[in-house]
């Protein structure tokens, strides 16, 4: 498997997947002036990955998303649903600062359709 480590940049999450943690993160900002060109290496990244059938988890982590980051994320957690529904075993949790009640309202409101394990985490 092919590490992914993407660091962060002003407008982009760093987007890291920690093997000996089995964990994928994703935090920081994500307002990409290109949403397709940043997240597509992404997604290529976790297709290939999934292929592998691993056991993982996923920490979103984010401070600020625009709309075309959100409906990216969106995509990302109706794939791990996907991948969860067929047999996969994928764990999500929404990290979120308590002073950013938007945040926290977002991640409430992605987990309400997914049927994999999702909880919100006040750090």
């Amino acid at each position: 498997m092919i590490a992914l480590d993407l660091p962060a940049t002003d407008t982009t999450p760093h987007v890291r997947y920690d093997a000996g943690a089995a964990t994928l993160r994703f935090e920081g900002e994500s307002y990409p002036e290109n949403v397709s060109q940043f997240y597509e290496p992404v997604f290529a990244w976790l297709r290939d990955f999934l292929a592998e059938k691993p056991a993982f988890k996923v920490v979103l982590a984010f401070s600020y998303l625009n709309t075309s980051s959100t409906k990216m994320l969106l995509d990302l957690l109706l794939l791990l649903d996907d991948y969860h529904r067929t047999g996969g075993k994928v764990e999500v949790e929404w990290h979120y600062r308590p002073s950013l009640e938007v945040m926290q309202e977002a991640g409430e409101e992605f987990g309400e359709d997914l049927s994999l394990p999702y909880r919100l985490v006040a750090i």
